[in-house]
């Protein structure tokens, strides 16, 4: 993806600087959403203002339904902000401002570049793209122009709310959102229905059938649970110097009696469901028989081996993994040594 260009930085800076004078945390908080609609019309950004608890001032754009979904998961207390599932989740872009070291050469560099100045502690602009499975990184061109329409709205709409020409609420119909839409060649408000996220795709089935129905047949069922979770280790992995580095995926099976580990299997960038399902089918080909039932620990990873299970007559639930969670716990503990 192309960097921005000099001009775009430009005006996200000018951007931010202007957000920044109207200082809209006097009448906004974190928790009131303003949506932002790409011209495109393909996504929104889901709008939050930060600094109304006096501690982090800047802006959070949360991107489409997966992004509005962690973000609701943190306002309603479903996730602990500062752990490691907030952080999985979170599909947004921010700005805020920084102390000077804060920034990395790279942001310095390009201030330097720009020929701006900031000055003092916690008046430097840092800018970031967060997306699940990747390190927060530097913006791409298309969410640097996203960002800036973004600061751009939000302060027009913050400036007319302090002056009581505008509110974020309707009264006739609590359930609409204010949503910032670009019409005829300038930008509007509408108020647009609040629809839940829609996070629960349909995950693609594994694609071999004839593979699994063949497991099915050569081997018999034994009296073993297994556990399953798949998740992030939080280790980033850079393979070229200046890529984006992401966190490697890892899918655990633990046998629940023995707290025997099965597969610990580390995948990288971007991995794609299949081949999620694929380290459990090659886990159920090296084994003597199959195990009577595969415990996991969320919906989301039941959605993605279940057509796996179904097809090897494996059962399938959804509960405590009291073996994997300590097994889990302990290779964190070792990863952040």
């Amino acid at each position: 993806m192309a960097e921005p260009t000099t001009e775009q930085w430009q005006d996200l800076h000018k951007s931010f600087m202007d957000y920044c004078e109207a200082a809209p945390w006097q009448w906004l908080t974190d928790m009131d959403v303003l949506a932002v609609e790409d011209p495109s019309g393909e996504y929104k950004g889901y709008c939050a203002v930060m600094g109304s608890g006096e501690m982090e001032y800047g802006l959070s754009v949360h991107i489409g339904d997966e992004g509005l979904a962690g973000y609701l998961a943190l306002m309603t207390g479903e996730i602990e902000p500062e752990s490691s599932e907030a952080f999985d989740r979170m599909n947004a872009l921010s700005v805020m401002l920084a102390d000077r070291e804060d920034l990395d050469t790279t942001d310095r560099a390009l201030i330097r570049r720009l020929g701006l100045r900031y000055r003092g502690r916690g008046r430097w602009p840092l800018f970031r793209s967060t997306t699940t499975g990747y390190m927060p990184w530097y913006l791409n061109s298309d969410e640097a122009v996203f960002l800036t329409m973004a600061l751009r709205n939000v302060t027009d709409v913050a400036l007319r709310v302090a002056g009581g020409e505008e509110v974020l609420y309707s009264e006739s119909d609590p359930s609409l959102i204010l949503t910032r839409v670009f019409r005829g060649g300038a930008w509007q408000d509408q108020w647009q229905p609040f629809r839940p996220p829609q996070t629960n795709a349909p995950v693609p089935g594994y694609p071999d059938l004839e593979r699994l129905q063949q497991l099915a047949r050569s081997k018999s069922k034994g009296p073993s649970v297994w556990e399953l979770s798949t998740f992030y280790l939080h280790t980033p992995i850079q393979e070229k110097r200046g890529e984006r580095p992401y966190f490697p995926a890892i899918v655990l099976v633990v046998d629940r009696d023995s707290s025997f580990i099965l597969s610990p299997d580390v995948l990288g960038a971007g991995t794609s469901a299949t081949e999620r399902q694929d380290v459990l089918v090659r886990l159920l080909e090296a084994v003597d028989v199959l195990p009577v039932e595969v415990v996991v620990d969320s919906t989301s990873t039941a959605h993605l081996v279940e057509s796996v299970t179904s097809s090897t007559g494996v059962k399938l639930s959804v509960g405590a993994t009291p073996a994997l969670d300590e097994v889990k716990e302990s290779l964190m503990t070792f990863m952040d040594r």
